[in-house]
Order: C-alpha cells, then structure tokens, then sequence
C-alpha cells in the first residue's frame, strides 16, 4: 500500500506493507521489517517472541527523521546494526 511518512507508522503499528517515501515495511520469514532506503532496518518485529527491535546505530539525519516518523510506539529493544542484520539473517 502506497503512503506518506508522516501516515507510515499506522501500518507499522499494524504490521501491514506499505511503501512510503524511501520507507518500506514488509514481513521477511518470521519478522516485520520497516526498511529506509530500500536496504537499512529501522525496526523489525519478531513474530514468535512478539517483541520489537530497533536499530540504534544513527546513520543520517534524514534516517533519524524516519525512525521517529513510524515508531510503532511500543517497547523496543535497541540493538547495533550489525546486530539488526545477524537477527534478520538467522544468527
């Protein structure tokens, strides 16, 4: 579904795809990933332990800009980048 950003965190808290300006959520195996740029994790939510993720690296303002545009408003547990990419992949 086709949105804003400033609209995006309504699909985020819903866990449904959307495409926004240069942010994207969509489900990948077993989690929700919201994506800026197409290729950086934002947050993800894990299906089977049902707890969000968050990247807490900072990468550029216009990023900073779009984590708080869809934080999902829910507890999330800040990890590394490296790490976001390790959970994603399975390690």
């Amino acid at each position: 579904m086709r949105t804003t950003n400033q609209k995006s965190r309504s699909f985020v808290q819903k866990l449904q795809p959307f495409q926004a300006n240069n942010l994207a959520g969509k489900r990948e195996g077993g989690f929700y990933v919201v994506y800026s740029y197409g290729w950086y994790p934002l947050f993800a939510f894990h299906f089977e332990s049902g707890k969000w993720f968050q990247n807490a690296d900072r990468y550029s303002v216009s990023t900073s800009k779009q984590t708080t545009q869809c934080h999902p408003h829910a507890e999330t547990v800040s990890i590394s980048h490296a790490s976001m990419k390790d959970l994603l992949q399975g390690r």
